[in-house]
């Protein structure tokens, strides 16, 4: 096993520098993502939470772009350093629990190909750091758990609660799941009686303040997002339900989502029978994907990736549970998971170098207007000649000239296109974050240049008041020798507001 070991560490951190190098040989060749726009937006006004999301990626996107440059390889920078992370931590805990770095790389190697993660980490979105403190606590408590102490780790767990919950308000299920497991195992319940684990629930309170704070100073915006202003038409549906079974398929493909369920189940029946090591990992599982298969069953406003999180502690009782049966002598057990786990890796694959390929070379049929690899393309040009005609307008007019938009979608994409160094207005009837920086008063009786594209091409004075409006250019966007999108750009002089 010794030598084992050695073997299966060195394809570890062989696995952890491939995918490491691969993205930072890419994250820079593409344009930002929508959200990821959004999110660099943020971090120019820098704040105590944001009304979307808690503040820890503005934060970090504010760090890193500070030392080197408002570009698109700064700001997923710290996802590639994150993810280097997420695999030491997958490492560690396999090694704990198990001791079997067999467990660890093929963990590490499943996390990184599985779609939800494997693609995701080309971008920078809060459910990467939080990830992060998601399964730092896990090791910790388990640790902590296994020793009986010592009593203080549970103020570190504090810390790395709040701070996971600073990066997105899912962290907070790191509580449940620390309470289940702490009920159902038997020599875990003097915890119950002693102070360390509510003090610790104070630490993160502490740490978690500039999110309370923000929302007190504001009215409890984003708090109420998320708790009722998004859900008010949610109920349960057929509709629903089919949107949830399709996402998780597509964002773990099927046969990966159905590993990790098959884990969950088994993990679970271990659990019972004892087994506290499936015990951890199951109480940060199973609840956390019960909880949003519900969740994303009841509201239209959900998304696929929701349940992510429980995947993590899944991805290792799958390999871990594989493992064990493959070890397993005199059945037809071990062949059958071999087959299994090969062909559901070798199809996670397949799919990696596809979407990789797709992303700079378009072989994939999906229809333009569906195709999310079209969003990282065309801003370039958009923010050159919106500079443009921005400084062809006389000296004069400059200070009183703004950019304008109707969707933070692409208020977001214009303000990182030009370097934040114009003044951009997101006025439009729902809330967003611009919401908190635009006073569309302040802008009466000023000119605009205006933009809108193929998802949000409304004529500009369908939307404002305007004293005119002019078209003044198309910009198409090519892929493939194929028109994927087109930006127009308009300019209307004397704003009066929306309508």
């Amino acid at each position: 096993m010794e030598v084992s070991n050695r073997f299966y560490t060195r394809l570890c951190l062989a696995t952890v520098a491939f995918f490491s190098l691969f993205r930072l040989s890419v994250m820079g060749r593409v344009g930002l993502g929508d959200s990821e726009s959004y999110y660099w937006a943020w971090s120019q006004h820098l704040d105590f939470s944001y009304y979307d999301h808690p503040p820890m990626v503005a934060w970090l996107i504010r760090l890193f772009t500070g030392l080197g440059g408002d570009t698109s390889f700064m700001v997923r920078l710290p996802s590639v350093l994150l993810f280097i992370v997420l695999g030491w931590l997958f490492y560690r805990i396999s090694m704990d629990m198990f001791d079997d770095a067999r467990v660890a790389f093929y963990s590490i190697l499943t996390f990184n190909l599985t779609p939800v993660f494997g693609i995701a980490a080309l971008q920078m979105v809060p459910d990467i750091p939080s990830a992060v403190c998601y399964l730092a606590y896990v090791l910790i408590l388990s640790r902590l758990l296994k020793n009986q102490g010592p009593g203080w780790l549970w103020y570190v767990l504090g810390v790395v609660l709040g701070v996971g919950a600073l990066g997105k308000y899912f962290a907070i299920l790191l509580v449940p799941s620390t309470l289940i497991l702490v009920a159902v195992v038997p020599e875990y319940r003097f915890w119950f009686k002693r102070p360390e684990p509510y003090i610790m629930g104070l630490v993160a309170l502490f740490v978690f303040a500039p999110v309370f704070i923000w929302n007190f100073t504001n009215d409890w915006p984003s708090f109420r997002f998320h708790l009722t202003d998004r859900h008010s038409g949610a109920g349960f549906s057929l509709r629903n339900l089919e949107k949830l079974v399709a996402g998780q398929a597509l964002y773990m493909t099927p046969l990966y989502l159905a590993g990790f369920l098959w884990a969950v189940i088994k993990g679970t029946g271990k659990a019972l029978s004892g087994d506290r090591r499936y015990a951890a990992l199951v109480s940060f599982s199973f609840p956390t994907l019960l909880f949003f298969y519900i969740v994303c069953a009841w509201t239209s406003e959900s998304e696929p990736h929701w349940p992510a999180f429980g995947y993590l502690t899944a991805t290792i009782m799958m390999c871990s549970l594989g493992i064990e049966g493959i070890d397993r002598q005199g059945t037809k057990i071990p062949a059958r998971l071999k087959a299994g786990f090969f062909t559901a890796t070798g199809l996670a694959g397949i799919a990696f170098i596809l979407f990789y390929v797709h992303l700079f070379h378009p072989i994939l049929p999906i229809k333009p207007k569906y195709d999310i690899v079209n969003e990282l393309y065309g801003w370039d040009k958009v923010g050159a000649n919106v500079e443009r005609i921005f400084n062809e307008r006389p000296i004069g007019e400059r200070s009183n000239t703004f950019l304008l938009a109707r969707h933070w979608v692409l208020c977001s994409q214009l303000m990182f296109s030009t370097g934040g160094r114009l003044q951009v207005a997101c006025i439009n009837k729902h809330r967003d974050q611009f919401d908190f920086w635009d006073d569309e008063k302040k802008l009466i009786g000023k000119n605009a240049i205006i933009i809108t594209d193929l998802r949000f091409d409304e004529p500009p004075d369908t939307l404002y008041r305007f004293d005119t409006v002019e078209k003044i250019m198309e910009i198409p966007v090519k892929r493939g020798g194929s028109v994927v999108r087109k930006f127009t750009i308009w300019t209307g002089e004397g704003f009066g507001g929306s309508k």
